[in-house]
């Protein structure tokens, strides 16, 4: 059985984790865990680090088909986190792959492009991972409340 439970945008809680399109006509899919100050950006198919910027109908389509994915991966499908050096030299990147899908870990600030979080090595990325994939996917007895936002969008 799924650990992640589906609600209302306006109903998650501060530990709920999001799965977010942004307004314009073209678009990013952003997956974001409350609790933590990171978001994951949906990559293009066999890259590293070039965000998939989507038609609008295409990324909430997408969006269900992330959350699927996640439940899938929870119940036991291929997924996992990976860190991957930084293609620019010193560092680490952390990378998630669930179903068909890479999503690439950045900082989340207010105003700010995205750009990929850079840890210092690999025992940081490491802890970060342990973190996600404790939101991404939960233990069996933790009820991880999901909910997507593809009309709207809201810190």
């Amino acid at each position: 059985m799924c650990s992640l439970r589906r609600v209302e945008d306006h109903r998650a809680g501060p530990s709920a984790l999001g799965i977010l399109t942004p307004p314009g006509r073209r678009t990013v899919l952003i997956v974001r865990p409350r609790s933590l100050s990171w978001d994951l950006l949906l990559l293009r198919p066999d890259s590293t680090g070039a965000f998939r910027e989507l038609p609008r109908e295409e990324a909430a389509r997408l969006a269900l088909e992330v959350f699927q994915a996640l439940c899938q991966w929870s119940e036991g499908a291929s997924g996992h986190i990976e860190e991957i050096a930084c293609p620019e030299g010193e560092g680490f990147w952390l990378r998630v792959r669930v179903g068909a899908f890479a999503l690439l870990l950045c900082g989340r600030q207010a105003g700010q492009p995205y750009r990929p979080l850079t840890f210092p090595d690999a025992e940081s990325a490491l802890a970060a991972a342990g973190q996600l994939r404790g939101i991404l996917r939960p233990a069996a007895n933790i009820d991880q409340e999901v909910y997507l936002n593809t009309t709207h969008f809201a810190r």
